[in-house]
């Protein structure tokens, strides 16, 4: 019995990237549909609808897709090993790694997100912004106990905290990344994000984590921060889309990686030892040696 879930077309999509991360060489078509049916039992017809998916990504991100698509092979392009989308498909709730090797995220992997999400937001805010992870632990400096948390947060922003009780139970109050574009001319009243992170699947209860009537009380802010929900897989159903849209901004894989397609520093150091031990491990699992 196949070992992997596969319920649609993305994430069909996504066990054929991975398959070719793994394999690390060019697959036909032909070969392409038996390792499907060895793998996950999708019929031909089904991998189809996964490499239309495909080629509509490849459409969207251009150049940053990591991955070629053609009549009769795909294969992964020659930037794929310095791409953040290998990582964040690794990190995405539902796809082969994660089936099969991490069903329960670790803390290493929902801080390598949050490190991808903070390069991704400062890019979204453009030059000259800032912005930080949140989330307990913390590798930022940031106070464990939450009150502290507020105050250093606040003057990191360079704005007022507010007066509100700060339950000393909460650790982050469902904010795991800030980042904000002050100006130059050091008046009140600047852009600032407040984003959600996670690698969980069901992620539309999660859009509601971050509650602004509760934040103001705790951030002087002259204009309402934008809320972000960031995930690191995609989101079929446009049901889910549209009922997290009306609450907050997505940044999913696609987006990110449009943002963010190249990480510099310790996060791309990071993102790629994590891939690399991610395909070490999965490679034994996805298409045999028999099927090469």
């Amino acid at each position: 019995m196949p070992d992997l879930e596969i319920e649609n077309r993305e994430q069909i999509a996504d066990w054929v990237e991975t398959t070719l991360l793994a394999r690390r060489r060019p697959i036909g078509r032909t070969t392409l549909v038996r390792c499907a049916e060895h793998d996950c039992a999708l019929s031909e017809d089904s991998l189809a609808s996964g490499i239309q998916m495909m080629r509509h990504r490849a459409r969207t991100l251009g150049d940053d897709y990591p991955f070629e698509v053609s009549d009769i092979a795909v294969q992964l392009r020659d930037n794929a090993s310095t791409s953040t989308y290998p990582a964040l498909l690794l990190l995405s709730p539902g796809s082969p790694y994660r089936q099969l090797m991490a069903p329960k995220p670790t803390t290493d992997m929902a801080v390598l997100f949050e490190q991808i999400t903070v390069e991704a937001t400062k890019r979204l805010l453009g030059p000259n912004s800032d912005a930080l992870r949140f989330g307990w632990p913390s590798d930022e400096g940031r106070p464990e106990r939450f009150s502290d948390a507020i105050e250093w947060l606040a003057k990191r922003m360079g704005v007022e905290s507010g007066t509100a009780f700060r339950p000393p139970k909460r650790k982050d109050g469902g904010v795991d990344v800030v980042a904000w574009r002050s100006f130059p001319d050091g008046r009140k009243g600047f852009p600032v994000t407040l984003v959600q992170c996670t690698l969980q699947r069901d992620i539309v209860p999660k859009s509601r984590d971050i509650d602004l009537r509760i934040w103001a009380g705790w951030l002087t802010l002259e204009v309402d921060p934008l809320v972000i929900l960031a995930v690191p897989g995609t989101v079929e159903s446009t049901e889910d889309w549209n009922e997290i849209a009306v609450r907050s901004l997505i940044l999913d894989r696609i987006r990110i990686t449009g943002l963010v397609n190249h990480l510099e520093a310790s996060a791309f150091e990071l993102a790629k030892r994590f891939t690399e031990h991610g395909l070490t491990e999965l490679s034994a699992h996805l298409s045999g040696a028999e099927l090469s």
